[in-house]
């Protein structure tokens, strides 16, 4: 476990307040979305997570947004666990931000479209407009396939493709359930 940005603090709409950076391209689950916006639904996400993906996920700070006012940047810790399962959460850290705060993450996805010919993925690609990372490291927990589950949740949601952190080819919500059949989470 690796734990960063360690000056991350929320505030009382449970909006990041630390330094909110694009992490690594080698150290998350990058998703690339079409969608401005940095909102995070955190019902709509609980029930895609348990619906689809046989998973229980929690916001650790829940996001208020009032005013209809959304961060540019943001971070959320989320509790993963699976639905089945009475064990402790894993807990995962996400980031978003701008496509143009992440040009790394765009030319991996870019390269990832590219390693499979396009088959649309380079269309979506194009698209971008918000990146959002999902750490591979874990702040607490021992699921290590925790993360990819966010990013599958996410991706879902946000209809955006996944660049996985070693690089290779881009895939969408098939391919990360593809990927977590294989590592034994099973929905």
């Amino acid at each position: 476990m690796v734990h960063y940005a360690p000056g991350m603090k929320w505030d009382e709409s449970g909006w990041a307040t630390g330094d909110v950076a694009a992490l690594p391209v080698g150290e998350a689950w990058s998703l690339l979305a079409p969608e401005a916006s940095a909102a995070i639904d955190g019902a709509r996400w609980r029930h895609q997570a348990r619906t689809f993906f046989a998973a229980r996920i929690e916001l650790v700070h829940a996001k208020k947004y009032p005013d209809g006012a959304i961060p540019d940047l943001d971070a959320a810790e989320i509790d993963v666990a699976h639905a089945n399962g009475n064990g402790a959460p894993t807990r995962v850290r996400i980031v978003t931000l701008p496509v143009a705060r992440a040009l790394a993450v765009r030319a991996s996805g870019e390269a990832g479209a590219r390693a499979i010919g396009g088959a649309g993925f380079d269309v979506l690609v194009g698209r971008t407009r918000r990146v959002w990372q999902i750490a591979t490291s874990r702040v607490s927990g021992d699921d290590a396939r925790a993360p990819l589950v966010v990013a599958a949740v996410a991706a879902s949601i946000l209809l955006a493709p996944i660049v996985p952190p070693e690089g290779g080819a881009i895939f969408g919500v098939k391919g990360a359930r593809v990927r977590l059949s294989a590592a034994g989470w099973r929905t």
